[in-house]
């Protein structure tokens, strides 16, 4: 079963036991066309890796948009130098702040968001982009 095809059966929004059909405007079809050519895929492998990526950066951003939004803008500014691969010292020069203070907003952040490494937020910042 794809991603598409769990989601839709999740929310009921598609019966288990009918074929799957769904029609695109003419652009649209026009559009997957070119950039399946032009990433060199098959457009049925292109199209369903680009439905499975949209639904990942939909089901992220619903569940994680909340903690963003509980971030102080100090708190959101060291989140996204971590996401840029900074170390806690280059953070602290880049916002003219101490190495301990740097520390503690990102202890603060992957509380807030319920992780343990400043890997797993890089790896959540490179999936879901959040408003300041």
């Amino acid at each position: 079963m794809s991603i598409l095809d769990f989601f839709l059966n999740l929310i009921g929004k598609r019966p288990k036991s009918s074929p799957r059909t769904y029609e695109l405007s003419g652009d649209l079809q026009v559009t997957l066309t070119k950039l399946a050519e032009r990433e060199g895929r098959p457009e049925h492998e292109f199209t369903s890796d680009l439905v499975a990526a949209g639904l990942v950066q939909y089901f992220a951003s619903a569940e994680l948009l909340p903690k963003w939004k509980s971030l102080s803008a100090r708190e959101k500014q060291v989140a996204r130098l971590v996401a840029q691969g900074l170390t806690n010292r280059q953070i602290a020069a880049h916002l003219s702040l101490s190495t301990e203070t740097i520390n503690t907003h990102v202890q603060n952040i992957l509380r807030k968001f319920g992780l343990n490494s400043k890997a797993e937020l890089r790896h959540i910042l490179g999936v879901v982009t959040f408003p300041d």
